[in-house]
């Protein structure tokens, strides 16, 4: 996924540092559609044609249709028949099967940052960082914004792991989890609770034992709802 997060001004670029080129007009709609899924301004089951992209957009089709290929590729669009191409529906079950890939692949890169010898200091001033812009954005209460910040956490970890093809697969999951992160954010009337979850999940990370990696995973993978349900 092309990300959405502004993580890239957080850090000093160097002269020789790469050269990052702009977003093609496929891949801003496709970033915009994403948002508007997670933001709920468009709903499981509406309807999108290319002919309305372009309009909302003020571009022309070919962008729009790249942009409907690709995110039908991945899960996010798909086809009812003859209405086209539809927002998919995040049923429990399709969030479940969500969680399940995400645990697994991001388990490859928790067993990786701990392994033993690994100094673990880098990530966890890394991890510190985006911490801290979690808190400040936690306060403005913008569930895209937390979103993108909650994120931008995770794939931290993932840089961290240096294992660039389980990272490739990651990118494929990411945008549905933006999607998942924007409804839980959403969902969450405190939402200092998940930012100490996040503090948590790094405290594991510097001083945790790899032996109870599974466990820590399933706790923080687990809904906002299931949570309060689990504490009630």
């Amino acid at each position: 996924m092309h990300s959405v997060s502004p993580a890239s001004t957080f850090r000093r670029a160097s002269a020789l540092s790469p050269i990052h080129r702009p977003k093609t007009a496929a891949e801003e709609v496709e970033d915009r559609l994403i948002l508007a899924i997670a933001r709920g301004d468009k709903q499981p089951g509406e309807r999108l044609t290319e002919a309305e992209l372009s309009s909302a957009f003020a571009i022309s089709r070919v962008p729009a249709r790249e942009a409907m290929q690709k995110l039908q590729l991945r899960g996010i669009l798909v086809e009812r028949g003859r209405r086209g191409l539809q927002v998919a529906d995040y049923s429990p079950r399709r969030i479940a099967e969500l969680i399940e890939l995400r645990f697994a692949i991001e388990r490859i890169f928790f067993l990786q940052v701990m392994r033993p010898g690994q100094d673990r200091m880098p990530l966890i001033r890394d991890l510190e960082q985006k911490l801290d812009e979690m808190r400040a954005q936690s306060g403005v209460g913008d569930p895209v914004a937390l979103s993108t910040v909650d994120l931008e956490f995770h794939r931290t970890i993932v840089t961290h792991s240096g294992n660039d093809l389980a990272a490739q697969i990651w990118e494929g999951l990411a945008q549905h989890m933006l999607i998942l992160f924007c409804r839980d954010w959403s969902q969450t009337e405190d939402s200092t609770g998940e930012v100490e979850l996040h503090r948590e999940l790094m405290d594991f990370v510097r001083d945790g034992d790899v032996a109870d990696l599974d466990q820590a995973l399933r706790h923080h993978f687990t809904t906002p709802g299931s949570r309060l349900a689990m504490k009630t």
